[in-house]
């Protein structure tokens, strides 16, 4: 069986603005630098529905001071696959119907895009102000997306207008907010409309630290077109990112609630639905009336089901005879009156 790649996932691989909200498992570390799980992952975001795959590329020496961060260099080596196992990665991703997005952190890892030939770029809100890298990842020409967690707009404005002028294909910002998980008082959603507004010519989206399912199903009602969640087999397990995860589970029943938000946001056009029947009230005779009489006002109420004349067409009824007898509370139809009188000489 061939796998599907929704077309929402082809149109931003493509360099076009999504037509529907794009899911994406991030890996991250959270394979803890073993192919076998990060297998697994790739599995697991398959099964959960998710539109596509993430990876982190780095190389630790090139990410972290020695003198400053040598513990985190150190566990970063630990939580690294190597780049036959990214390759490995990959072509199951592939097999899986899962189109891959990577985050480079360096030269190196940009050229460890290019061979496995990801057609997605993301960097990553440590990296928005760092103007080298984002020139050399605008360079490629592919569509980039840009998370913007710890950022200030000039931040994102000065990075757009780099990414832009080196080159880059469509561009997509992420709300995001870089602490693991952020207070919901500092989740700040209604950033996502700012962004819409300020940067009217790419895709918007939300990269979520939070737990649960609330800011990601929010964020689509917002206008948000990418979420990005990363995705663990045990929220307990150690290592960085885990604790604010989510398994295999949290993330089917956040791909679920982010396609039940997506059909319920509709056209944003307004009108009567078939579900909604018969809803109002419609023009009744108040008591019973004899063919012949002339209607007034005083012989109508207005009652339920709204299925006839509805009460703001009143005066195209008043004034006109019966042409039928009617009971009380029967609706009074065009076809139950005689035709307008026409005074002699109007026009």
């Amino acid at each position: 069986m061939v796998a599907v790649v929704r077309s929402a996932v082809r149109e931003l691989i493509e360099g076009r603005a999504p037509s529907g909200c794009v899911v994406v498992a991030e890996l991250g570390v959270n394979h803890n630098g073993s192919l076998e799980r990060a297998l697994r992952l790739v599995e697991c975001a398959r099964q959960a529905g998710a539109d596509a795959l993430k990876l982190q590329l780095y190389n630790p020496s090139e990410l972290c001071s020695r003198l400053l961060r040598g513990d985190e260099l150190e566990l970063l080596a630990r939580l690294r696959l190597d780049d036959d196992e990214h390759a490995r990665v990959c072509a199951a991703a592939a097999a899986a119907g899962l189109p891959v997005i990577a985050t480079p952190f360096d030269e190196p890892s940009l050229l460890l895009l290019e061979r496995l030939a990801i057609p997605v770029v993301k960097v990553g809100s440590g990296e928005v102000t760092h103007t080298p890298l984002l020139t050399a990842v605008a360079s490629l020409g592919r569509p980039v997306i840009l998370s913007t967690g710890g950022c200030e707009l000039a931040d994102v404005d000065r990075a757009v207008g780099v990414l832009r002028g080196s080159g880059c294909g469509h561009l997509s910002l992420l709300h995001c907010v870089s602490a693991y998980p952020p207070p919901d008082a500092e989740v700040n959603l209604h950033v996502i409309p700012t962004l819409i507004r300020r940067y009217p010519a790419s895709t918007v989206g939300f990269s979520d630290h939070t737990l649960g399912l609330d800011a990601a199903t929010a964020a689509v009602a917002l206008g948000a077109k990418i979420i990005e969640k990363h995705l663990t087999l045990d929220c307990c397990a150690a290592g960085p990112d885990h604790a604010v995860s989510a398994d295999p589970r949290a993330l089917a029943a956040l791909v679920g609630a982010v396609r039940r938000v997506e059909s319920m946001l509709g056209d944003g056009r307004k009108t009567r639905y078939a579900c909604e029947g018969t809803i109002g009230r419609s023009i009744v005779a108040a008591r019973d009336l004899s063919a012949g009489h002339l209607l007034e006002a005083g012989d109508v109420a207005f009652k339920r089901p709204g299925t006839g004349v509805r009460p703001y067409a009143l005066d195209t009824l008043v004034g006109r005879r019966l042409s039928r007898s009617l009971q009380r509370d029967a609706q009074i139809t065009e076809a139950d009156v005689a035709a307008p009188t026409v005074v002699a000489g109007s026009r």
